[in-house]
Formats: C-alpha cells, structure tokens, sequence
C-alpha cells in the first residue's frame, strides 16, 4: 500500500479545518483498486470477509430497535440514503443543522449501544494503523437502494479530529469518491465490495468523500439488498 507524502498548510472553512493540496494527482484509476493512496487513507479489501453474515446478523438486530430514515438537509431537501446509529450519539440532520445528539428524532429514545461484535471488528481493522486504540462512541449506518448515493462531504461535527473515520462496507458494490480538501477539487472513485474497508485519519481525515454510485444486485450477502455503510467515529 503506497502512501504519499503531500506537503500542505491548514486553513479554517465553513468551521471545518481544511487541509489544501498544491498539486492534484490521480489518485486511482477509474473502477480499479488503487495504485497510491494518499496518506491517511486505508483501504483494506475483503478486511472483514467471512464476518459478513455474523456482522449482518447484529446489524438486523440494530435496525428492527432502530430502523433507518431518510432525513432532511439543512435546505430542506431529504437524503438519498437513509440512515441510522448506534452509539453514545447518533448524527442527524434536518432543516435546524448537522449535530450529533443522544436521542433518536422520531422517538426521543436513546440511540442503540454499539454491539460488542462491532468493537471486535474495528479493533480488528484498525490494529495496524497508526490508531491501533481507536475507541468510537458513534457509529453512523447508511443504507443505499438502487439510485441512492451521498454527495462529497466532510465529517467535521466530531470535537478530536485526530481520531480516524472506519468504514465497513456490506452488500451491494459502489463507487466510493476521494476528494480533495474543497469540495471542487476532482474526486476519484474506488469501487468498494462487501467485507472491504475504508480508512480515512491524520492528513485526509477532512478530505470530501462520497457514494457516486451502487451497483444493484451486486451484493453476496442473501439478508442484504442494497448497501450498508457502518462509519464508526470518536464524536465526543
């Protein structure tokens, strides 16, 4: 795994530490995994292969305590994706802004614990990393139907921008985009499957990222139509 060193300097955006890149340099080729990573950024393919169906098991568990919605953007619009969480906090949106908070919006009911098994996996995954003790206390699940996809964002409402965001990829395949540190700067796509890994921590952990695409009827889990992104992350 390649890794590159980017000099950078940091400035202050929309209250999101910014890292700029002064040259732009194709990180992946396109549908292929990648060739250079840019540093900070793990990608780890079939990490968790042959955990799925467990993982998947406690993840129905979850949703039947704590079903996805789709929510509304600050605008007024509502996401692609539906979602949920687990976790001391769960991130939100609506019409009032981004937050985290310790209650679900629909019942006023405390978020879902993170599962034990899910502890297991992300100290599994991140174990050769430079945040072997990374402890979440928030993990954001995004589901993604045929047609659903995420635009370029940063995760900048968590208060320890020093701890990595862990993703873990089940069911459908789909074009994950890398960016930049501005949101017009080209982002490549990596096609992730089920079971792979993302990493994303120290220089890239406030690079824009998204879903550009899912691949319907890709995914090899048979509880599973569709996508689900597990995002752990140190919120607190």
């Amino acid at each position: 795994m390649g890794v590159g060193g980017i000099k950078h300097g940091i400035y202050r955006t929309h209250g999101c530490p910014m890292t700029r890149i002064s040259t732009q340099t194709p990180l992946f080729d396109n549908r292929q995994a990648p060739l250079v990573l840019p540093e900070g950024v793990f990608y780890l393919p079939g990490a968790v292969k042959g955990q799925e169906n467990p993982l998947t098991e406690v993840l129905m568990t979850l949703l039947a305590e704590a079903p996805p919605a789709q929510a509304r953007t600050r605008g007024g619009g509502i996401t692609s994706a539906a979602m949920t969480n687990c976790g001391d906090v769960g991130w939100w949106s609506d019409t009032k802004g981004y937050r985290y908070q310790a209650q679900r919006p629909d019942t006023g009911r405390p978020w879902p614990p993170i599962p034990a098994e899910f502890y297991d996996v992300v100290r599994q995954v991140t174990v050769d990393t430079p945040w072997p003790a990374f402890t979440p206390d928030a993990c954001l699940i995004n589901y993604y139907g045929p047609g659903a996809k995420m635009g370029l964002h940063q995760d900048c409402d968590e208060k320890d921008f020093t701890q990595p965001l862990v993703t873990i990829c089940l069911g459908d395949d789909a074009d994950f985009m890398i960016g930049s540190f501005a949101r017009t700067d080209k982002a490549v796509p990596i096609v992730v499957r089920s079971g792979d890994v993302i990493i994303m921590g120290g220089e890239s952990r406030m690079r824009f990222h998204g879903i550009r695409k899912i691949y319907a009827g890709t995914s090899p889990l048979p509880a599973i139509t569709g996508r689900y992104s597990l995002t752990f992350r140190k919120a607190l």
